[in-house]
């Protein structure tokens, strides 16, 4: 155990637009978008950020935790229909982790769309920093 706290020394910012394939597997997708992967001294990610480039239709993000090896399903966000236009602002959604950690480079944060027509239309953000 350390025996002083660790902070994250340089911040990172990661960007992803979903996969041009839609994916239903909670356990074992095939087509995903790598967010972010793990640098040596361990990666913190502080928030996601999904943004709607164009118009929706009603599905689910999966977000995925990758060991190199395995795939874990660690969030979903709900993703509603809506027609985006010059007056009419596309969906967004983002959350705050306060322990999202990947340990190593072997570990990446990997997301997917569940639905057709959300495939290309979700782009993720993230945030964060390595230790």
């Amino acid at each position: 155990m350390a025996t002083a706290p660790a902070f994250a020394a340089t911040p990172l910012t990661f960007a992803g637009l979903a996969p041009a394939t839609f994916d239903t597997s909670l356990t074992a997708p095939t087509n995903v978008t790598t967010l972010a992967t793990g640098v040596a001294t361990g990666t913190k990610i502080e928030q996601i950020i999904l943004q709607a480039v164009g118009t929706t239709v009603a599905g689910v993000v999966n977000i995925f935790l990758y060991d190199g090896a395995t795939y874990h399903l660690f969030d979903q966000f709900l993703v509603p229909a809506v027609t985006s236009s010059t007056t009419a602002r596309a969906w967004q959604s983002s959350r705050a982790y306060p322990n999202l950690l990947l340990p190593s480079t072997s570990w990446s944060l990997r997301f997917a769309v569940t639905v057709s027509g959300l495939q290309s239309m979700v782009k993720a953000s993230a945030f964060g920093g390595s230790f």
